[in-house]
């Protein structure tokens, strides 16, 4: 059943055996698998079931360290959460994510991919997608009747993506939902504070409240936080009546370890060396059993592991390109002109050099007064756009923490010190390196791209994932993460969170496919203890 919070009574106290906060991809798939079990559901959403400025007024913080997304832009605050606007773009983690890599401090889960898998599977169609193929590469050319790139193995290699409609948890399931005798989702129901007994080692009740309504209670054997990888430990610092640090946070690691994407569109462009090159497998979306795939360039793990390189992903995408030599050439005679030489002279001067075809024939055309070319050569050219989104290290100092900042309801907003380190830009730059390499090998055509020009920065163009991670990481050892390898958290008995906060390494992959897996793995647990 959905219930609208702001008609209970002030001071209501509504006991069930799991409350679950947040009712977004983690929380409703969570629901979904207890919808008639013995076990009764309480889900708290702070929103309705459609967007409000207000309710997403709550999200407000700020960002004090690499550049990102506006806090309040990249997340939703209503039924469905995130999922309300997701782009659907679904792998699993890589095997080597889950793994502690020598050269990557911090890594390392408790758990492997082998655990994940038949938790992966099962997530398939609740993100209608397609059956579990990703580590078939053939299977995907075969029914698409397109070629993968015949990449040097030891540069590059190509994976299956798949790809969600993408679903919007909040409209598909909700029905389900609504029907249910033994789940009550709460809409307008904001968690201010998570109680605990005098020893935090238990929580006791959910403190809720409603903007211009009533406050109430929620008291259950087990709670779940699902609200996301930025509010999650936002709440858990706010809850500090009893542990002063906020519970959970015995050894300083709430909001620690904040991880997220980051993304460099484009990377390379590349100009093709024919206009009827075509690439269908990377920039098309293939119809395959009920479902939709694509593939793209990824570096191999013996390349990783030799070259102690982060995860990191390329997107190929097909567009057309005027003469990149003429446009190079135009641009510097326009700035000398002016009597200035552009910033970018580099850049130019290399674009120039890529398409000596390209600047003979306008110097030809001015020289002559022609409209001719000297050379045959297409003004439009066909060219290809490799996007790029990289893994970046779990650091304790890249961190989410409470500022004096209050929102609606006089609690503490965030401020989010995203940390990116050297070695997640260097992976960056060796990856446009081998792509440039392996499309100059095979003869597709000549590449060019900031990174490539000068690697020691990022590109102006830099911006971040809206994939918020690590703040909760898990871990067997209490003194290096927030929760177990079970998702409680570390002493306390009945807490527990679910979604990529959790996650203590992000890989190259979205993570909403990891997220869904990860909630059907914690409701199993639910079930196992009911």
């Amino acid at each position: 059943m959905i219930v609208d919070a702001r008609k209970l009574d002030h001071g209501t106290v509504i006991e069930s055996d799991v409350c679950v906060v947040g009712a977004g991809a983690a929380g409703i798939t969570i629901a979904r698998e207890l919808l008639g079990s013995p076990l009764s559901v309480s889900v708290l959403e702070s929103g309705g079931l459609e967007f409000d400025e207000r309710t997403q007024s709550l999200y407000a913080g700020e960002n004090v360290g690499f550049p990102a997304y506006d806090i309040d832009v990249n997340r939703l605050r209503y039924f469905g959460g995130t999922t309300n606007h997701w782009a659907g773009h679904c792998r699993p983690l890589d095997p080597i994510d889950f793994e502690r890599r020598a050269w990557l401090p911090h890594s390392g889960w408790p758990i492997s991919r082998a655990d994940l898998d038949p938790y992966y599977a099962r997530a398939q169609p609740i993100l209608e997608l397609p059956p579990f193929h990703y580590d078939d590469l053939d299977f995907l050319t075969e029914q698409a009747g397109a070629p993968a790139l015949p990449l040097d193995a030891g540069r590059l290699k190509s994976v299956v993506y798949n790809q969600s409609p993408p679903t919007r948890f909040g409209e598909v399931y909700r029905d389900e939902l609504a029907q249910s005798t033994n789940v009550m989702v709460y809409l307008h129901a904001n968690v201010l504070e998570l109680a605990s007994d005098a020893a935090a080692s238990r929580v006791t009740g959910a403190e809720v409240a409603c903007i211009d309504g009533p406050r109430f209670t929620v008291a259950a054997k087990r709670y779940v936080l699902a609200m996301g990888g930025m509010e999650i430990p936002r709440l858990l610092l706010l809850s500090n009546k009893v542990a002063p640090a906020g519970l959970g946070n015995t050894y300083d690691l709430v909001g620690r370890f904040f991880m997220n994407h980051a993304a460099v569109r484009p990377a390379v462009t590349i100009l093709l060396s024919a206009n009827d090159i075509s690439l269908p497998l990377y920039h098309n979306l293939h119809q395959i059993q009920g479902g939709e795939m694509f593939a793209v360039l990824v570096l191999p793990e013996q390349l990783i592991r030799k070259e102690a390189l982060r995860n990191v992903r390329m997107h190929v995408d097909q567009i057309l390109l005027p003469s990149p030599g003429q446009e190079a050439l135009k641009a510097v005679g326009r700035a000398l002109r002016r009597g200035a030489v552009p910033e970018d002279m580099g850049q130019h001067l290399a674009r120039m050099l890529s398409d000596l075809d390209g600047i003979t024939n306008l110097a030809y055309r001015r020289l002559f007064s022609t409209n001719a070319d000297l050379i045959e050569h297409d003004e439009v050219r066909a060219g290809l756009r490799l996007d790029l989104v990289t893994e970046t290290s779990p650091d304790p100092d890249s961190r989410i923490t409470l500022t004096e900042d209050r929102d609606l309801f006089g609690q503490n907003r965030i401020a989010v010190d995203w940390r990116v380190a050297d070695a997640d830009l260097q992976t960056a730059v060796r990856a446009v390196e081998l792509a440039a390499l392996e499309f100059g090998r095979l003869g597709l055509g000549r590449a060019w791209g900031e990174l490539l020009e000068d690697g020691s920065v990022w590109p102006e163009h830099v911006e971040s994932g809206k994939h918020h991670c690590g703040t909760a990481r898990m871990s067997d050892d209490p003194k290096a993460g927030v929760v177990d390898a079970n998702c409680r958290v570390h002493g306390l008995a009945n807490l527990y969170v679910a979604g990529s906060a959790v996650f203590p390494t992000i890989g190259y992959a979205n993570p909403t496919l990891t997220i869904v897996a990860l909630s059907l793995r914690l409701a199993d647990l639910f079930k196992r203890l009911a």
